[in-house]
């Protein structure tokens, strides 16, 4: 049988109500009911002592340490800048703090589960992840074991041969069916500069294109890895090219974990199409499937980008988009883009950080047409070019009526520049953003810089 027989401080109560009379013992119980009801209430609606943790990222040498961290929703996180030369950062991502000086700090409290990646605005190739709760480490880290020169969904291997999207429309490109599906993607042909065409399929007279959206683990230079947001598999995403007059309709597919929406930077076209979120349109959420169709107008050199904050863009949401004009492209024997990033995969010409970026190649005397096109999201940069000055022959499409010379060129977020020069020189020449912490560090090049090799 249970044991019936009240604890001490009970049985002491029973006698006191007993002895008691009968008003006095009314009084009592209402206050034993009271103090019953707090007591019980305090249990229930008291906070749980917290178990909030707090974690430093100190911010030394270029690098936060640690740069991978893992803890607990709710913990709190201070990152403190330890450089000794002066050298100010500001953290930008899931994170924004203000211009931190040497001594200075920023405090952040991870409230949700979930991953958190930063970047320096600064010096974009310093960046961290924090994880928080379930969270598994992203690969955004530089891995263990050596990771494959191409990113997880290799659009390199054995790419399909895309069409010549600059032709005339009676052209036959290598069909890319709009149900083509995102975790294959078709791409066009290697342009030998790090970009690649996007492919497409002529439906009548409309060439119909498709960009996946999706997350990849990209390769930005030996040993470093980045959780990228890509186009069709690669950074930058596929190069749309078409013709003056062309009608072309763009079928995006969003596989990434947040909404997001295209933007077709320079075009003139339907409001409708701009591609602004809760402006020209609504948000295109995960696992949906959102259709612009345009017909260009604007010729010359221009880009798509994601238009849901710079953090898309800064992770490789951006793509060169050049429509020819009807009396012909600028005259050249070699045509190179390069789309400059510096967002949280670090400082990339055509998503590459040296010494991975792709040198391009010339002969001696050949006239050289390159594209720059300003990617961003964050700054400007100063392009300089060793060994030869270039003609600047056009700016955000449009020809120059006076063409000016020069061997330096700021390049601004969002803009564009088509630049012509011929080498004299034979040999390995630098072509490289001129703020020496984006391109050059205690080892060597690094980041924005790439090599014009010229052969007799």
């Amino acid at each position: 049988m249970p044991d019936t027989t009240a604890p001490e401080p009970f049985a002491a109560l029973r006698r006191a109500l007993s002895d008691a009379s009968p008003p006095v013992r009314r009084l009592m119980l209402i206050g034993v009911i009271a103090l019953s009801i707090l007591v019980s209430g305090t249990a229930l609606f008291a906070p749980k002592a917290a178990q909030a943790a707090n974690h430093t990222i100190a911010i030394k040498n270029f690098a936060f340490t640690p740069d991978v961290l893992t803890l607990a929703p709710g913990d709190t996180v201070t990152f403190v800048n330890q450089e000794t030369d002066g050298t100010v950062h500001a953290i930008r991502g899931d994170f924004t703090s203000p211009d931190l000086p040497p001594g200075a700090s920023f405090t952040v409290t991870i409230v949700a589960a979930g991953s958190y990646n930063y970047y320096c605005s600064l010096h974009p190739y310093m960046t961290g992840i924090i994880n928080a709760g379930t969270a598994q480490p992203s690969p955004s880290r530089s891995p263990s074991a050596s990771p494959s020169p191409s990113p997880s969904r290799s659009p390199g291997a054995s790419p399909s041969p895309g069409g010549s999207p600059g032709a005339s429309p009676s052209a036959t490109p290598t069909p890319a069916p709009g149900s083509a599906p995102c975790d294959n993607p078709v791409l066009g042909a290697d342009q030998g500069d790090g970009t690649r065409l996007a492919a497409y399929e002529l439906v009548g007279s409309v060439k119909v294109f498709k960009l996946c959206m999706s997350q990849t683990d990209w390769e930005v230079s030996p040993g470093v890895v980045k959780l990228a947001y890509t186009f069709n598999g690669i950074v930058p995403g596929p190069t749309i090219k078409i013709n003056e007059g062309d009608k072309v309709r763009v079928i995006v597919q969003n596989d990434l974990p947040e909404h997001t929406a295209v933007h077709w930077h320079g075009m003139v076209l339907p409001n409708a199409q701009d591609g602004v979120p809760d402006i020209t349109q609504p948000h295109v959420m995960p696992g949906e499937t959102y259709t612009y169709e345009w017909t260009a107008k604007a010729t010359g050199t221009h880009w798509y980008h994601s238009h849901m904050g710079g953090g898309q863009v800064g992770r490789g949401l951006y793509g060169a988009l050049l429509v020819t004009p009807t009396l012909g492209d600028i005259a050249a024997d070699k045509h190179y883009t390069i789309e400059i990033g510096d967002g949280s995969n670090g400082f990339t010409l055509n998503g590459k950080s040296y010494p991975a970026t792709v040198p391009l190649t010339a002969a001696a005397n050949q006239k050289v047409h390159i594209r720059l096109i300003g990617a961003g999201p964050e700054m400007i940069h100063p392009m300089h070019l060793h060994g030869a000055a270039f003609q600047v022959v056009a700016q955000d499409g449009n020809k120059l009526a006076s063409p000016y010379t020069v061997d330096t060129l700021n390049v601004g977020v969002g803009q564009t520049y088509d630049i012509v020069f011929q080498p004299k020189e034979p040999g390995k020449w630098l072509l490289h953003c001129h703020i020496f912490s984006h391109s050059e560090g205690p080892n060597g090049m690094l980041g924005l810089v790439t090599v014009v090799n010229v052969t007799p």
